[in-house]
């Protein structure tokens, strides 16, 4: 009976330790870690590289594109550290990217796996469709910031990262499952945050401010000479739901806060100031601040 014993528990050792070795390929959930990377690229009319300075945050002497392919788990772009830099290290929409010293990524973004995108503490991680000097910035400003077109079985998250300047800072379509937690939208033009189709979002601890206005020389000012479309903070659309808590909207041209009226949006612990109107077709919590289980009332400002 002690060698029967033994022997199963010998093999489900043996069992625990397979898995043991197998689990981490079969999951391929890793994080890496992206650099401030000095603006994002490495030609003349930005600043020099220096070793170990300028966001070179491995201090091997590369930012930008050069650091997405040379092999280890610290990428210069948002993108390459995703889906396009080295293909054995980056996380191909399946583990954790993390922003580790501030910097501007002049880039767009899709996500569509099982993503964490987060800014370290303390680290200011700007997707801007306009750098300066750039004419690509141009096209940039005629496109979402961060698109994230996920299936209904992932869950993207979203943390710490600042979107300014697109046409759409966060635009999150199709079946998503997404959390939005301590983001900013600046001066994007027709959506802060846009939600569609059947998407679910739950957005806290998120600031977005003046939607639908922005100073652009090329194609004329908005919301003074080119009207938005239609420039809400937040918006959720089609069969989309979701949650906005603890977050301030405000100086949006439209509606801070809009839904069809038949989709289930609830506000709760929600700060809006001088958006016209303020709420449009959304839901607000009870006075105990949730969402879950209050008697909701739908308000159109």
């Amino acid at each position: 009976m002690k060698s029967a014993r033994r022997t199963r528990r010998l093999a489900a050792l043996a069992v625990a330790g397979a898995a043991l070795v197998i689990a981490p390929n079969a999951l391929a959930n890793h994080p890496v870690l992206v650099e401030g990377n000095c603006n994002n690229a490495a030609d003349p009319m930005f600043a020099p590289l220096v070793a170990g300075t300028c966001g070179d945050y491995d201090g091997d002497g590369k930012i930008g594109t050069a650091e997405d392919n040379d092999g280890d788990r610290v990428f210069g772009t948002i993108n390459g550290a995703n889906t396009t830099g080295s293909a054995a290290t980056r996380v191909n929409n399946n583990g954790t990217i993390t922003v580790v010293t501030s910097g501007l990524f002049a880039e767009t973004v899709t996500l569509t796996g099982n993503v964490t995108l987060e800014a370290a503490a303390g680290v200011e991680a700007n997707l801007d469709a306009v750098r300066q000097g750039d004419p690509a910035s141009g096209a940039r400003q005629g496109q979402p910031g961060i698109i994230v077109n996920a299936p209904a079985d992932r869950q993207v998250v979203i943390r710490n990262i600042q979107s300014r300047n697109w046409t759409s800072g966060f635009q999150i379509i199709n079946n998503s499952r997404v959390a939005l937690e301590g983001v900013r939208a600046e001066h994007n033009i027709n959506y802060g945050i846009e939600i569609n189709d059947n998407a679910k979002v739950a957005i806290s601890d998120s600031e977005v401010y003046a939607t639908g206005r922005r100073v652009n020389p090329m194609t004329g000012d908005f919301p003074t000479l080119n009207k938005p479309n239609p420039g809400n903070g937040i918006e959720f659309d089609d069969n989309s739901s979701g949650t906005v808590f603890f977050t301030r909207v405000t100086g949006s041209f439209g509606a801070g806060v809009a839904a069809e009226r038949k989709n289930d949006v609830c506000l709760a612990l929600v700060n809006l100031f001088d958006n016209n109107p303020n709420t449009q077709g959304v839901s607000r919590a009870s006075s105990n601040g949730s969402c879950t289980g209050s008697n909701r009332s739908r308000d159109d400002d």
